[in-house]
């Protein structure tokens, strides 16, 4: 039986035109396929838990990162995406949480997947209206 295998790709169409923040989401995309490939190896759960702590991690620092650009540049819309920030963390606390070192594979897959989702939703959704944002004003 083949492993079930998903891989996220990084093209311009995810590009906010920051790139600082295209690095960071590109490094997203690098943790969440190694958080995939930890579940499909099937390797030990101490290692699966390290990755998706990495990935949580990776994605505060990210959050505290855009959220202080905001504040620079004094984009009109920084709470509204703070409390976005904060739904995807809340979220996301609940998944780890929720992680069993005894789990079953198809348990963890769901849990790398939703993390996948939110993640990618956020930056193609969230994240391309401050992109838009900031590309109008430049162009002014």
């Amino acid at each position: 039986m083949k492993k079930p295998k998903w891989n996220l790709e990084w093209d311009d169409g995810m590009s906010v035109g920051i790139p600082e923040i295209d690095e960071d989401h590109k490094r997203f995309i690098s943790l969440i396929d190694e958080l995939n490939l930890a579940i499909t190896e099937r390797m030990r759960a101490a290692e699966i838990n390290r990755r998706l702590l990495h990935v949580i991690e990776d994605t505060n620092q990210h959050f505290e990162r855009e959220e202080h650009f905001f504040r620079e540049r004094q984009y009109p819309n920084a709470e509204g995406h703070a409390r976005s920030h904060n739904n995807v963390r809340n979220t996301l606390k609940k998944i780890q949480d929720s992680f069993m070192p005894y789990g079953l594979e198809a348990e963890w897959l769901d849990a790398a997947l939703m993390i996948k989702q939110i993640l990618i939703n956020h930056i193609l959704d969230e994240d391309m209206q401050y992109a838009n944002y900031f590309k109008s004003i430049k162009a002014k």
